[in-house]
Formats: C-alpha cells, sequence, structure tokens
C-alpha cells in the first residue's frame, strides 16, 4: 500500500467553496444553520415561560426582577452581534460557534443552582447571580449568532437570482446566481428566528407545571449539547482559504508591481488595505453598519423588521398572560395556546418562495422596463407587499381587540395571535429579499468585472482586485436590523410588563400595533417607485450630439471604457425608491460606474 504525502512539487485539489457543494451536502449544512438560530428562540422562550414560577422560588412577586433576566440576554445578544459580526470572515465561523455553544453550556448550571429551591427574599445575591449568568449567555452566544444567516449566504449566495429575478431578465453568466439562490431557506430560516420562541415558551410553561424550575435549565444544556454535537460533525461554509482576499499593488505611476493576500473582507471592501489586527475589521464592521443606517430607506426598513420580532416576543407573553389570567388555564395548555404562533408562522412557509404569487404563472417579459409595466395583478411584487406589510399591523390591532378576556371565547385571541405568526414570517422573508436585491454588488466589485468596469472606477477602487463572499453590505445591513430587534425586544419585555400591570395587556398590545402601523406607512413611503432616474448615460444606445458630454464620452471609449448596462434595459432610465436611491444601493454604485453619480455625491455628466 502507498501512502501519499504532502508535497509542493505536487498539485492538490483544493475543496470547492460552499456555493460549489452538492445540493445535498448544502441541504444537511443548511438545516445545522436553522437549528442553530431556532435555539437561541428556545433558550429565550423557556426563560419566558418559567417567569411566573421563578418568581415564586425567589420571592419576587411584588419587584418582577425576575423578567430583567431576558431582558440582559437580549441586550448581551444585541452587543456582540453589532460589534464581532465581522469577525468571522477573518477566523471562520466554526471557531466561533463551536466555542460560544461550549461557553454557554455550563453558565447554565448556576442558574439552574440559583432556580433550584426556595429562596429567602432577602437574599438579593441569588437573583443578582440569576441576572448576571443571564447577561453573559447573551453576550457568549451572539457570537454565534453573527454565523447563522451568514452559512446560508456562503451556500446560496445573496440574491434571489435562481429563476425568476425580480424586474430583471434571466442572465445565465450573472455573477449574482452562483450558489443558486435562497429560495424556500429563506422562509425556513425567518419561520425559525420567531417561531422557536413560541415553542420555548411552550416548554417553558409545560415544565413548571410538575417539575421545579430548574429542569428548564437542565434542558437548555441537553439542547446546547445535541447542538454542540451538530455543529462539530457540520462542514465548515468559509475555510481558511476562502478568507482571503486578493490585492494589487501599484507604484506611483500606476505600474502594476504585485499582488498580495490580504485578509478581512470589510475593511477591504471601504478602502485598499486590508486590517493588520482583528480590531481594524471590527472597527470597519462599525462604520459599514453605520453607512447602512445613515440612508433613510434603509433605516425605515431595519426599524419596521426589528420592530416585528419585538411584537412577536410581547405578543408571546401577553397571550400566555391572558390565558393564565383570565381564563385560568393550567401551565401546559396555556402553553398550547401559545404555540399557535409557530404553527400560523410555519403554515406560511412555502409562500415565502413565491411560486403562487410569482411571475410563472404569467408570460415572462422580453426587457428589464417592462417588470415595471403599470398594471397590477394578483401576481405582482407590489400586491405582496402590501398584503404582507398593511395586514400584519391590522391583524395586530385585530387581536388586540379580541384579547379583552371573558367572556368572549378564548380561541378567538389564539386564531388571531396565529395570523400574526403567519404574517410576521412573510414580511420578515420578502423584507430580506427586498435587501438582497437593493444591496447586492457581488457582480460590480473589482475583480468580477471585465475591463471596462475596472476603468469606469475610481483609482483607489481600481487598484484593489477582490474575491468578496460575504456580501459586506446585505450582512451589515441584516446585522443592523438584528441588533435593533434584539433592544426592541429587551425593551418590550420589560416595558411590556409594566405597561401591562398598569394599562392592561389589552392596551400594550395596541400601542405597539400602532406603532407598527406607522412603521408600515414609513416603509411602504420607502419603497414606492416615485422618481424616473438616469441609469445608462445618454450615447450607449447609439444618440450622438455636439456637446462636451459627447467629447467626453468619446474620450472614455479610447480608453477602453464602455458603460455597464444591467439585463436587457429598453431604456435610460429607471423608476427608483427612497431605498433605492441610498448611497450604497445597488443602482446607486451603477450610476458611479457610469459617471452619472460623482464620487463625492454631486450630480452626473449625462
Amino acid at each position: 500500500m502507498r501512502h501519499h504525502t504532502f508535497s509542493l512539487h505536487r498539485q492538490h485539489r483544493r475543496q470547492p467553496i460552499a456555493r460549489n457543494w452538492e445540493t445535498s451536502k448544502k441541504r444537511i449544512t443548511a438545516t445545522i444553520a436553522c437549528m442553530n438560530t431556532s435555539l437561541l428562540g428556545i433558550i429565550v422562550g423557556i426563560y419566558a415561560g418559567e417567569v411566573p414560577r421563578i418568581q415564586y422560588v425567589l420571592a419576587d412577586e411584588q419587584h418582577h426582577h425576575v423578567i430583567v433576566g431576558n431582558v440582559v440576554l437580549y441586550f448581551g445578544l444585541a452587543i456582540t452581534t453589532l460589534v464581532f459580526w465581522p469577525l468571522p470572515l477573518l477566523h471562520g465561523r466554526k471557531p466561533y460557534i463551536l466555542g460560544s455553544l461550549a461557553i454557554a453550556l455550563p453558565l447554565q448550571f448556576p442558574q439552574a443552582a440559583v432556580v433550584g429551591v426556595t429562596r429567602s427574599p432577602a437574599y438579593a445575591r441569588f437573583r443578582a447571580a440569576l441576572l448576571v449568568a443571564r447577561a453573559v449567555t447573551g453576550l457568549v452566544l451572539g457570537f454565534a449568532n453573527v454565523n447563522f444567516v451568514t452559512t446560508l449566504l456562503d451556500l446560496f449566495g445573496a440574491s434571489l437570482q435562481s429563476k425568476n429575478p425580480h424586474q430583471e431578465i434571466v442572465l445565465a453568466s450573472d455573477v449574482r446566481r452562483h450558489g443558486g439562490g435562497m429560495g424556500i431557506w429563506l422562509g425556513i430560516w425567518s419561520w425559525c428566528w420567531i417561531g422557536s420562541v413560541a415553542i420555548g415558551f411552550q416548554i417553558g410553561a409545560a415544565i413548571i407545571e410538575n417539575l421545579t424550575p430548574d429542569w428548564g435549565f437542565y434542558i437548555t444544556v441537553i439542547i446546547l449539547g445535541v447542538a454542540l454535537l451538530l455543529n462539530i460533525l457540520a462542514p465548515e461554509t468559509r475555510r481558511s482559504a476562502n478568507r482571503q482576499s486578493i490585492t494589487e499593488v501599484y507604484d506611483r505611476d500606476e505600474n502594476f508591481i504585485a499582488r498580495r493576500v490580504k485578509r478581512g473582507e470589510i475593511k477591504l471592501h471601504l478602502g485598499p488595505e486590508g486590517p493588520k489586527y482583528w480590531f481594524e475589521e471590527v472597527w470597519a464592521g462599525l462604520k459599514l453598519t453605520t453607512m447602512m443606517m445613515c440612508q433613510a430607506g434603509f433605516a425605515v426598513l431595519a426599524f419596521y423588521l426589528g420592530w416585528i420580532y419585538a411584537q412577536i416576543v410581547l405578543v408571546i407573553v401577553l397571550l400566555g398572560s391572558l390565558l393564565s389570567r383570565d381564563y385560568r388555564w393550567y401551565p401546559r395548555y396555556v402553553g398550547a395556546g401559545v404555540i399557535s404562533i409557530a404553527i400560523g408562522a410555519l403554515l406560511a412557509v412555502p409562500l415565502t418562495k413565491a411560486g403562487l404569487f410569482s411571475r410563472e404563472r404569467k408570460t415572462p417579459f422580453r426587457t428589464d422596463s417592462m417588470t415595471f409595466q403599470k398594471q397590477v395583478t394578483w401576481s405582482s411584487h407590489l400586491v405582496r407587499r402590501i398584503i404582507f406589510t398593511l395586514a400584519l399591523p391590522l391583524m395586530g390591532i385585530a387581536y388586540t381587540v379580541s384579547s379583552a378576556g371573558r367572556p368572549k371565547p378564548y380561541l378567538v385571541p389564539i386564531v388571531f395571535a396565529g395570523a400574526v405568526g403567519f404574517l410576521s414570517v412573510l414580511a420578515i422573508s420578502e423584507c430580506h429579499g427586498i435587501i438582497m436585491e437593493t444591496f447586492d454588488t457581488c457582480d460590480l466589485q473589482p475583480g468580477v468585472n471585465t475591463r471596462h468596469r475596472l476603468q469606469s472606477m475610481a483609482v483607489q477602487d481600481r487598484r484593489r482586485r477582490t474575491n468578496y463572499s460575504s456580501f459586506p453590505r446585505i450582512t451589515a445591513g441584516i446585522f443592523a436590523s438584528q441588533t435593533l430587534a434584539f433592544v426592541f425586544a429587551a425593551v418590550a419585555t420589560e416595558v411590556g410588563g409594566i405597561m401591562t400591570r398598569r394599562m392592561g395587556a389589552q392596551a400594550s398590545t395596541g400601542v405597539t400595533a400602532g406603532i407598527l402601523l406607522a412603521l408600515t406607512i414609513l416603509l411602504t413611503a420607502v419603497l414606492w417607485r416615485y422618481k424616473n432616474v438616469q441609469v445608462i448615460p445618454n450615447y450607449t444606445f447609439g444618440t450622438k450630439r455636439d456637446s462636451r458630454a459627447w467629447a467626453e464620452f468619446r474620450e472614455l471609449e479610447k480608453k477602453d471604457w464602455k458603460p455597464v448596462v444591467i439585463g436587457n434595459p429598453s431604456g435610460k432610465v429607471r423608476r427608483m425608491s427612497v431605498l433605492e436611491l441610498g448611497g450604497l444601493s445597488r443602482w446607486t454604485e451603477i450610476r458611479k460606474l457610469n459617471f452619472l453619480v460623482r464620487r463625492d455625491g454631486g450630480g452626473g455628466w449625462w
């Protein structure tokens, strides 16, 4: 038997990147990523379901300090999600996932020890130990959270370009099609994001009926152990070779010298130099997140996504309180009633792929401009977005009216809560799809473009050749919205309890639904395409006029420059919304490459 040893003189087969894996391997890895997402919701839900019994054990019925446990957990998740999301791009995803789960597992034992027996209210150190361990758990799990949805991006890409791209004609050579597209996985992940909280609440409520609340933490340990084992077996989607980028070095006279390998995609996305230390990449991530939030359209979209998550958390808590106090249900039945939210959300997953509402059911368009035709049909994306966004706050208001308690039937608020979960999954999936459509610039980056696009770029952008795989703008946008979601959920958990005791559960839900309605109106405004914007230069289609613009255009042609034309357009203008007019959007980037927008933000030449 001949043994092969490593040799520099022999070529070795490199492992393919995650987007080139076989379908079965992709599905297994995506399933584990979605299960990891569910893990966070289950941990939050178990604690929320056990709060009444934990308050009794710690004699905290008057001060309600126990509720702060999930508040500090959410704030811990928000801090690490906002600050440290770029680190897996330097060191890989698996070390952070395994390290977070391994540290979070023993943190459950001190919490279980605190609530294992009845404590005297005079000893505040037990409550402090519970809250401190809870806060550290949130901080630790945040490092794992930044790898869950991004694993799906590694596997399937960040755009919806698989079969029926929205507002564009299918091009087989489009770089955005690499990976096959999210498809149904976006809906599955959305359900794991919010539906798992209701499942965790049901587990916690069932535990406290016949067992002590420490069993909730022991079950959490078992779940964390299973998740740790699955992630050990799961393949790494970002191997060491795939965490490097290539930058080209030039001298002062713009002469090519050499290529160097750089690490750190976020800082390379903002400038020509990669990070020397890890904190430089973290600072670049904070800077990019701030730039995303400074866009008015995206800020509204991020606040809308965050508030949907907060509303789900609040409805779960208030529905459990309603069924327990007004209808006098046993804890296991309270959990069964709350799980209607998870069931309603699960029913929405097949619709997130848009097969029933997509353009597959219509004659395909010949040009991109025909996708903006003024007719509104039942299969258009405009109708989908109006239904998913406007119906959600209205359903929240309907749940508010139905949650008055006796003598109204208990089935009415349960059904409306399930409808809230149903529409929430559809809205979350649609909003993430909008982020991908608007900020996916992978085919416009240096290194994946032809010569004329490199000539179209600024000097500092032309100097670096990159092979981005993390979609920096989309990733920054997703984690900005998740940070807001965790902050809003923390506030809803704390303020919701205070409002419930002072104003009642019905008034608390009404306020939440009213805020969501206002955000929905703002979201509709920033998504409405109200302005015709030129994206292709005047002389692209052969129109010639004797002007300074034509002379400049001819000079650019001598340098092998050609305008960037995406899809199959029949005109030079495009109707755009406030979201698409943002400084980091895909269409603004195309206008910069076509010299229709100056790098300093001023107007263009054509």
